[in-house]
C-alpha cells in the first residue's frame, strides 16, 4: 500500500482525482503537522515587548522561545510540504497522468488565499511563499538525492546566511516606511487604519527587502522535505533508524548550542560583524538540525502506545491545517490586536498569559477539529480549495463531496 501525505495538501488518489480515505494516511505526518502548527502558533501570537508589566520572567521566556521554539516549527512546516510534494508528484508520474496542470493551479489558488490572508487578517503569511516554492519543485522533481542536498545546503544555509549578513550589517534591509507603523499596527484605532498599515508593512508590498530570506530559506526546506521523500523517511522508518538516530544526535548536540548562540545574538551579548561572518551559516546549520531532531523523535517515538496517545491530538489539527492555521490569524486579528475587537489584548497581557491563551487556543482548535472530523474528511478551507483545483479533473466515480468519502 502506498501513503499520500501532504502539509496543507491533503491526500488523494491520482487515478480519479478523489481524496483518499483517512485510513490511507500516514499517522506521523499528521500528528507532525499538528505539533508544528503548535509551535507557528506559539511562535506567531503577538506581545507587546515594551509592556509595563513585563518582569525577570520575560528572560525565561525568551530563552525557551530561542532555544526551542524560534524558527524551527515553520522550518518543520516546509520540510513536510517538500516531502508531501514528492510523493504527491511520483504517484501521479508513475500512472502517466498530467499532474503539472493540475498542481499549478492548485499553487495558484493557495497563492490567492495567502493574498486573501496577507492583506486582509495577517501580514505575517507564509502561504504565497510556499505557492511559488512548489512551483518551483515542479522544476526539481527529477533531480538526484546529491544534487538536491547540495542545492538545499546551498539555498538554505550558504544563500539564507548571505541574505542575513547583507540585512543585519549591510543594510539591505531598508524601509522605505516609519518604523511608526510598525508601532501602530496592533493597537490601530479601526479595521480601516489597520488594513492601511497592514498593506504599507506587508512583506509583499516590500518584496526586494523582506521576501527574499524567506522565499530562499523556505524553498530550500522543502527541497530537504522532498530528499526525505527519495529516501522514503516516513514511508519505512524502520528501514531509516540510522538516519533517524544521526538527526536526533545531531539536533541535541548541534542544533541545540546553535540555538543558544542564537539566544545570544537575539539578546545583544553577541554582536553579528566581520569577526562573526561565520555566525549565521552555523547558525542556520543547527537550526534546521535541531528541526529534523525533533521531526526523527517523534518517528522513534510514535510506536509506543503511550506517546501514540498523548500525541493523537495533534494529528486533528494537522488534518485540516490549513483552515486551523488561517483560524490562528484570525485569534491575532481579533482577539490580540485592537483594530476590530473590544479584548484588545496587545499591551495589556504579559508575554506568558500570551502564551497561555496561544496553548488554550490550541486545545480548543485540537477539540473543534476533532468534532469536525467525525463527519467530515477535510477542513471547511481543505474542501473549497480542494473543490476548485479539481474542476476539470475528475474522472470517473462520484464527483466530490464535502462529506466522507464513500
Amino acid at each position: 500500500m502506498e501513503f499520500y501525505p501532504n502539509s496543507f495538501m491533503y491526500p488523494w488518489n491520482m487515478e480519479t482525482f478523489k481524496p483518499i480515505v483517512k485510513t490511507s494516511r500516514i499517522a506521523i505526518v499528521d500528528v507532525l503537522r499538528g505539533f508544528a502548527l503548535f509551535g507557528v502558533l506559539l511562535a506567531n501570537v503577538p506581545y507587546d515587548h515594551q509592556a509595563a508589566m513585563e518582569h525577570e520572567y520575560n528572560q525565561v521566556f525568551g530563552f525557551v522561545y530561542d532555544m526551542l521554539i524560534n524558527r524551527k516549527f515553520i522550518t518543520l512546516f516546509s520540510i513536510l510540504f517538500g516531502f508531501g510534494f514528492h510523493i504527491q508528484m511520483n504517484r501521479a508520474i508513475s500512472k502517466g497522468l498530467n499532474f503539472n496542470s493540475y498542481f499549478l493551479r492548485r499553487m495558484g489558488l493557495l497563492f490567492l488565499i495567502g493574498c486573501i490572508h496577507c492583506f486582509l487578517i495577517w501580514n505575517g503569511d507564509i502561504l504565497m511563499s510556499y505557492a511559488l516554492g512548489g512551483v518551483l519543485l515542479l522544476l526539481v522533481r527529477n533531480w538526484s538525492i546529491g544534487r538536491l542536498t547540495i542545492l538545499a545546503i546551498a539555498l538554505s544555509v550558504v544563500l539564507t546566511g548571505i541574505i542575513f549578513i547583507g540585512n543585519a550589517v549591510l543594510g539591505w534591509q531598508q524601509h522605505s516606511y516609519d518604523s511608526y507603523y510598525i508601532l501602530k499596527h496592533p493597537v490601530a484605532n479601526s479595521y480601516g487604519e489597520y488594513l492601511h498599515i497592514n498593506f504599507r508593512i506587508s512583506q509583499w508590498v516590500n518584496f526586494l527587502q523582506d521576501m527574499p530570506l524567506t522565499l530562499v530559506f523556505t524553498f530550500g526546506n522543502m527541497l530537504i522535505g522532498c530528499i526525505l521523500g527519495k529516501l522514503k523517511f516516513f514511508l519505512n522508518p524502520s528501514k531509516q533508524r540510522q538516519l533517524t538516530n544521526r538527526f536526533i544526535i545531531l539536533g541535541a548536540m548541534v542544533g541545540l548550542p546553535c540555538s543558544y548562540l542564537f539566544h545570544l545574538v537575539n539578546i545583544n551579548t553577541l554582536e553579528l560583524d566581520v569577526s562573526m561572518v561565520w555566525l549565521p551559516f552555523v547558525v542556520i546549520t543547527g537550526m534546521i538540525l535541531q528541526t529534523l531532531g525533533y521531526m526523527a523523535l517523534f518517528v522513534k517515538l510514535a510506536p509506543i502506545p503511550l506517546f501514540k496517545k498523548l500525541t493523537s491530538w495533534f494529528s486533528y489539527v494537522g488534518r485540516t491545517a490549513l483552515s486551523n492555521y488561517i483560524l490562528q490569524s484570525i485569534l491575532y486579528l481579533t482577539v490580540i490586536f485592537h483594530a476590530i475587537t473590544p479584548f484588545g489584548l496587545y499591551g495589556n497581557t504579559p508575554r506568558g498569559e500570551t502564551y497561555l491563551i496561544a496553548a488554550i487556543f490550541f486545545i480548543w482548535q485540537s477539540f473543534i477539529s476533532f468534532i469536525w472530523l467525525k463527519e467530515y474528511e477535510q477542513g471547511p478551507l481543505e474542501y473549497l480549495w480542494k473543490k476548485m483545483s479539481y474542476k476539470g479533473f475528475v474522472r470517473g466515480g462520484k464527483k466530490i463531496g464535502v462529506g466522507k468519502t464513500e
